[in-house]
């Protein structure tokens, strides 16, 4: 990582992990121009440093620390449901899926009940949604459930994901940078992830904005590694020319 000017090193100290500060708001404390603080941001956001939204920037979470299940299904809530329709929408009837674990992901399985598919469900949220209605059949892979996620990340559910043969796997992530990649907080989840691309003929991530410019601990996989990715109209214009640039296809969606 390279050295921080004094410039970079202001900025970083000002900002918030939770309340966003604006270009406008850093061009004053700084004296630069706004199209200085814009290059200086998005070289912070290349580093995993700082989350981009729309007309400035957050202090980008600890790579490290996991947030509250509780917290993060009130984060985002709409721009989740808008995105949890879209791909819902790009599934087809009679498909098989694996759907993995993540608050974004139980949202797409409330969108899916009463589907014919066949889906593995990699968090009991999830299949206790889909297994409400007749249409689905729903398949758990056991082992050791997670109390606050409800999800199950052990050997067990790798060995399962990677016996099952899926037409549409979605995938939830803790961060899907240009520069990092996908990435995750737990060894065992990226694993699991690294699993359900290997396992599926095509691969949709829903991920909210402030998500494409984050870095994680554990990588387990490339932007190429998705078929699509699906978000919201207000993430960074920059960050979305970098993913397309990337080969990696980019649906935008009115939260």
């Amino acid at each position: 990582m390279p050295t921080r000017t004094d410039r970079e090193r202001q900025i970083l100290r000002a900002l918030s992990p939770t309340t966003p500060l604006s270009v406008h708001a850093l061009t004053r404390l700084t004296g630069v121009s706004g199209v200085t603080i814009r290059r200086d941001l998005a070289a912070l956001a290349a580093d995993g440093l700082v989350t981009r939204v729309h007309g400035g920037a957050l202090r980008a979470p600890l790579r490290g620390s996991p947030q509250p299940i509780s917290l993060r299904r009130g984060e985002d809530l709409e721009a989740k449901r808008v995105l949890a329709r879209a791909t819902a929408d790009m599934i087809e009837e009679g498909q098989s899926l694996i759907i993995d674990n993540g608050t974004t992901c139980e949202l797409v399985a409330h969108e899916l009940v009463g589907r014919r598919i066949r889906v593995l469900c990699l968090s009991v949220a999830a299949a206790a949604v889909l297994a409400s209605s007749p249409g689905p059949v729903v398949t758990v892979p056991g082992g050791v459930v997670q109390t606050d996620t409800l999800a199950m990340l052990t050997s067990t559910a790798v060995d399962a994901v990677r016996r099952f043969r899926a037409d549409v796997g979605v995938l939830g992530a803790c961060a899907a940078s240009p520069s990092g990649g996908l990435t995750c907080v737990e060894d065992d989840d990226a694993a699991l992830k690294a699993a359900i691309i290997a396992s599926s003929a095509r691969c949709l991530m829903p991920a909210t904005a402030r998500k494409l410019t984050r870095s994680s601990t554990y990588r387990f996989g490339g932007l190429s590694d998705l078929d699509t990715l699906l978000t919201t109209s207000d993430v960074d214009g920059d960050v979305v020319a970098q993913l397309r640039q990337a080969g990696l296809a980019v649906e935008l969606h009115e939260a």
